[in-house]
């Protein structure tokens, strides 16, 4: 169970001018509601997006440059654009182009629980217990270079 600490603050009546108003703080605890966020589902409507098809451009001689295969796809409610050449075949470019807008979308829409950032924490964390550990191993690199003089009188 969590609590949250909310604050009220309340001023007193009127003071004399030379003295500045009187603050009342009244804090109250109170239970928060569905503490656990959870991770919405990206849905794609075709209403919500502009597809356009166009001439590639790049490396790739004629077979690119001639051929309406690179796909250009927009999210209206957002204003989020992708484009898409990966490959030769427009289907396949669709494809990628949509599952792309919607990994865009989901990192918007769901911040920290989305998939890219649970993968980009969990990368971060797996580093983090590498470090300790090399650091409880081998020490700091202080320690190694610290030279002990030893008197010789």
């Amino acid at each position: 169970m969590s609590f949250l600490l909310h604050q009220l603050r309340r001023a007193l009546p009127l003071q004399p001018i030379n003295q500045q108003p009187r603050l009342l703080w009244k804090r109250f605890i109170s239970e928060e509601t569905n503490a656990k966020r959870e991770r919405k589902k990206i849905i794609l409507n075709d209403e919500d997006l502009i597809e356009k098809f166009v001439k590639g451009s790049g490396p790739g001689g004629q077979c690119v440059n001639k051929r309406v295969s690179c796909v250009d796809l927009r999210h209206i409610p957002t204003g989020i654009r992708v484009q898409c050449q990966q490959t030769r075949s427009l289907e396949q470019n669709r494809g990628i182009a949509r599952k792309l807008l919607k990994d865009k979308l989901d990192d918007l829409v769901n911040g920290d629980l989305s998939k890219h950032a649970q993968k980009a924490a969990k990368i971060n964390k797996a580093k983090a217990r590498k470090a300790r550990r090399a650091k409880k191993k081998y020490g700091t690199k202080d320690d190694d270079n610290a030279v002990t003089s030893i008197d010789t009188n």
